[in-house]
Parts: structure tokens; sequence; C-alpha cells
């Protein structure tokens, strides 16, 4: 059709295409994607798939692992940390429970090097490291886990500053070696 007077178009092509259209492979970008799992049903189900992605505790939602740590262990030592940052109102407070969360989780790291360094030794007279990458896994966890310490703290450092009308950096260089503002 000629768009400005809506008529049709004298030189446009009527007829047939030459060949015949090609279905649209069921497996290309317009198929529709299969269903996916629904997960567990029931309640028990739910709690065990939950705790599914903590085969280290690195990434664990909860901060105790039960039947590894004690929850009265991780009380004591979180309340510890806050104690010791003295953080006021509940920003600070965040972070305080921040840096706690995430030294625990160290522990964890350094627990999970030390298991592996008895498993590789056991048995042998002259030291062993770990086989396999085990080493690597456990320099980048306990690098991102330092990583977040010191974001942390420095978060923590920079407000309690402010709060106390002390002068705070303008720029700053972060861990991971670029420039913050």
């Amino acid at each position: 059709m000629d768009q400005q007077a809506g008529s049709p178009d004298p030189n446009a092509d009527t007829r047939a295409p030459a060949e015949p259209l090609r279905p649209v492979p069921s497996n290309g970008p317009t198929a529709p994607r299969p269903k996916k799992r629904s997960g567990p049903k029931t309640p028990q189900g739910k709690a065990r798939s939950s705790r599914s992605a903590m085969r280290f505790g690195i990434y664990a939602t909860e901060p105790v692992i039960p039947g590894i740590e004690r929850l009265d262990e991780w009380r004591v030592h979180r309340e510890g940390v806050i104690a010791s940052l003295a953080p006021v109102g509940s920003l600070e407070t965040k972070l305080a429970e921040r840096v706690a969360l995430v030294l625990w989780r160290l522990h964890r790291v350094i627990a999970y090097e030390q298991a592996e360094y008895t498993r590789a030794n056991a048995g042998h007279e002259e030291f062993r490291l770990p086989e396999g990458n085990e080493l690597d896994k456990i320099m980048r966890y306990e690098a991102h886990l330092s990583r977040q310490l010191y974001q942390a703290k420095h978060e923590l450092e920079i407000l309690q500053k402010q709060r106390r009308g002390e002068a705070t950096p303008i720029a700053r260089l972060d861990i991971g070696g670029q420039l913050g503002q």
C-alpha cells in the first residue's frame, strides 16, 4: 500500500514466493521454552534444598551450619565483633554485623584449608599439597571474603568519622585496585 494515499502500490510484487516457506525449527529462538522444574513440595524437601548450595558453608545464607557449628559460639563471636566496632545507629550496626559474618566465614575457609591439608597428608611422611584445584578454590574464597571484609569495615569507618565530624577521604583506592569515590 502507498503509505501517503492509502491505495495499493502499483509497483508491489503480488506473486507468490518462488520457494515454499519453511517452518520455524522447534529449537530456535522463537521456540517455546521447556517448563522449569517446580522444586520440592514438602516442608522437609524445601528445608533440605535450602541448604543444597552449602557444600563448604562459604555462601551459606544462615550464619551457622547445623550439625557443624554451634549457635552459641556464633552469638559470642558476633557480640564481640559488634562491641569492638562500637556502632551507633542502624546502618553502622548492619555494617558491624556484616563484618562479624564475613569474619565467621573466613574462619570456615581456614578450617576448610586445614582439613584439606590433613586429608592430603594422611598416611604420608613427606609434606603434600591437596590434590586438584582445592588450593585455588580456597584462595579464591579467602580473597573474596577478604575484599568483603575490608569494604564493610571501610564503609563503617567512614560513617563513624562522619558522625564524629571528622574529615573523610574524598577518594579512596579499593582493594580491587579501582579508584572509588
